[in-house]
């Protein structure tokens, strides 16, 4: 459970339009649509697929994606960057999702 908050927190950090909304109603909006879709009874691969959605939507992947390159993002070119940026979303989002995936009844509550 701690895990599961810890996630949702560290990728809430990097989301685009936090400023469109209360930090703590769009995390808990997050944390809601995510123990939704774990609580269904489908598939993993669906529960997968159904976090990565969730993912793409509330996480700045590329900016991550940016961080974890540091010094080196400079010396790449166009070509090199896309193929980086392609892999690491695809790393990102099954990292991400096949972990969240094993919960099957997460109950988190933002208080604050």
């Amino acid at each position: 459970m701690k895990k599961i908050l810890i996630i949702i927190l560290f990728l809430n950090m990097f989301h685009n339009h936090t400023y469109s909304i209360e930090p703590d109603i769009f995390v808990q909006s997050t944390v809601n649509r995510a123990s939704q879709i774990l609580e269904k009874n489908i598939s993993k691969q669906e529960k997968i697929n159904g976090l990565k959605i969730i993912a793409k939507e509330t996480v700045d992947i590329k900016g991550i994606g940016f961080y974890s390159l540091g010094s080196a993002r400079k010396t790449l070119n166009d070509s090199q960057k896309g193929i980086y940026f392609h892999l690491f979303e695809n790393y990102f989002l099954k990292s991400f999702s096949s972990r969240l995936s094993e919960y099957t009844n997460p109950k988190i509550e933002v208080i604050s």
